[in-house]
């Protein structure tokens, strides 16, 4: 044991007779075997590994690369990704991993092209001009609306202050207005 964790001592993969053309070697755990080769980024002479202990270190990567997903999901701010597979470039098309086939919204930025969900960019589109529109209305009896929260169904009224909202959605939008507005345009308060 080692500060606590009980540490498991695994036999070293020492290599000999390395063969890089023909990628075979001696290790002195595993006898005469095939060797992995991983292109060097510096150009300096490569690193090679049993194939045995290539396989067990990603095995291990991976592993610790699970553990790391779970513990951030597990967190309560943890949000899901609109992360997209299956991409169609001429029909702009794709297959979110929330929203399933969907629309994507594609933007150049050189040398790369990204590809977005466009469920997501509405949505956040649309949580932006909430909380900062304001009404445009030049009559001063008219319950002009800001910083609407959708989710609590609220929002700041020009003559009520802060109130609750009634939302109704059309074909193109979402309608909102005061509760304290009458329902006819022509009967203002």
């Amino acid at each position: 044991m080692i500060g606590g964790k009980l540490v498991v001592a695994m036999a070293r993969h020492y290599l000999y007779e390395i063969d890089l053309e023909n990628k075979t070697a001696f290790c002195t755990v595993c006898g005469h075997t095939e060797i992995y080769v991983p292109r060097s980024r510096t150009g300096a002479s490569p690193k090679v590994f049993c194939i045995e202990r290539a396989y067990q270190l990603r095995k291990n990567a991976d592993e610790k690369r699970r553990r790391i997903r779970e513990k951030r999901q597990s967190q309560p701010d943890w949000k899901p990704r609109h992360s997209l597979s299956e991409i169609d470039p001429e029909k702009l098309t794709a297959i979110c991993a929330i929203c399933g086939p969907t629309y994507v919204r594609k933007h150049n930025r050189k040398p790369y092209t990204s590809y977005y969900c466009a469920n997501r960019l509405k949505e956040t589109n649309r949580k932006y001009h909430r909380l900062s529109y304001v009404s445009k209305s030049s009559n001063p009896l008219v319950h002009k609306l800001s910083g609407v929260d959708e989710e609590k169904k609220t929002a700041m009224c020009s003559r009520c202050g802060l109130v609750e909202i009634v939302m109704w959605k059309t074909k193109k939008k979402i309608n909102r207005r005061c509760i304290n507005a009458t329902k006819k345009a022509g009967n203002l308060e």
